[in-house]
């Protein structure tokens, strides 16, 4: 007799699929990869974390405000200082691309983005020039003891071919060829960090709105989502089903119907802007009209807001300063004073948290008295 086969199968399992980008865990233990011969420490599970925040910080539509007008602040402050020497290196002998106002808006929005930047000095004989470093290109190298010593520099992590650039960090210098005037010649470079203390950090600290890392993410796929609806949605802003009476004629019924679609269609009163038009023939009935309103579906206006909230306090920045709320809605000028009062002592220490990190690179400098004038926007708005 044929026994019958048993059926071990508790059950079908619906695999569910979870895209959502996750934080680096603290209490991981450190994990090294290789490119090129070069042992780095790896940045995320797959080395390109600094990658995905980069995507995501243009994604969202409110991190990327905050991000650009706080780094906007901190460029448009004037410098002011009585040596003449040190104005010219900072505004007309920076280096060969740019002045210290868009390498100070560069390294501040790297910080902000990834919670660190660098700054890559190269010493040519008695000439020096310091320029920004993306941090997403940057991997410390592997090493023993409290602190690396070394990074590697890579323009493409995630292409095998890219060539990959070990630099030494501050304060050790490392040689490099560079070509002038067609000829080769013996250069020294090294790379300034600047990072902040974060506690539990291992290496790579998080960026500041790390709070808001699944909001920013949230507001991203609100974006993706709405979009994806209007092109490719299913759920239609109204049927009209339409008699054309006698008309037998397909291309005469289709002309007709594209005529009313033309003109039903759009995005007012609440529609998606999509519509079906159902043509009948040889009846004689009234058109019937039924309209499928968007927030038929659910709205995501307060989602939209509640993310958008989280990722201003995240960043510990201001709406009014990160142009997410219009004059009109701005409350008395007392607020905006009081905002601004906070927002410019945190613009100022931005500011001289790069210039010392810059500083180090011209020791001449060190002890010469700089300060920086940061306008307020009250200003402008007091003239309109």
């Amino acid at each position: 007799m044929q026994k019958k086969k048993q059926n071990n199968s508790v059950g079908d399992f619906i695999e569910v699929k979870n895209d959502v980008l996750q934080l680096p865990s603290f209490t991981e233990v450190k994990r090294t990869t290789s490119k090129k011969g070069v042992k780095v420490v790896m940045r995320g599970h797959d080395n390109l974390f600094p990658l995905r925040l980069a995507k995501l910080a243009k994604e969202s539509s409110t991190l990327k405000s905050v991000v650009n007008s706080f780094a906007g602040y901190v460029s448009y402050g004037e410098i002011e200082t009585e040596n003449t020497k040190l104005k010219n290196k900072l505004t007309k002998e920076f280096n060969t691309e740019y002045d210290w106002y868009e390498f100070s808006k560069r390294i501040s929005k790297d910080r902000k983005t990834f919670g660190y930047g660098f700054i890559r000095e190269m010493k040519l004989a008695n000439e020096v020039q310091c320029f920004h470093v993306d941090a997403s290109q940057v991997r410390f190298v592997d090493y023993v003891g409290d602190k690396p010593s070394e990074v590697a520099i890579c323009q493409d992590w995630n292409d095998t071919k890219k060539e990959v650039e070990v630099i030494s960090l501050y304060p050790n210098y490392s040689s490099a060829k560079v070509i002038i005037l067609d000829k080769e010649v013996e250069a020294q470079q090294r790379i300034i960090p600047i990072m902040e203390y974060e506690s539990g950090s291992q290496d790579y600290p998080f960026p500041i709105w790390s709070g808001a890392f699944y909001d920013a993410q949230v507001e991203s796929l609100i974006g993706q989502y709405n979009a994806n609806q209007f092109e490719n949605g299913v759920t239609l802003s109204s049927i009209l089903l339409f008699d054309f009476g006698d008309i037998n004629d397909v291309e005469k019924i289709e002309e007709q119907r594209r005529n009313l679609e033309n003109k039903i269609k759009g995005t007012s009163n609440g529609r998606s802007g999509k519509a079906l038009i159902v043509p009948k023939s040889g009846e004689i009935t009234p058109p019937e009209y039924t309209i499928y309103p968007i927030d038929k579906e659910g709205s995501y206006l307060e989602l939209q807001k509640l993310v958008e909230n989280n990722i201003v306090k995240a960043c510990n920045w201001f709406r009014s300063l990160a142009g997410l709320e219009s004059a009109g809605t701005l409350g008395n000028n007392q607020q905006l004073r009081n905002e601004w009062e906070l927002a410019e002592r945190m613009i100022r220490n931005e500011q001289y948290l790069i210039y010392e990190a810059w500083v180090k690179a011209y020791p001449e400098f060190k002890d010469v008295d700089v300060t920086f004038n940061n306008a307020s926007p009250l200003n402008a708005i007091n003239e309109v």
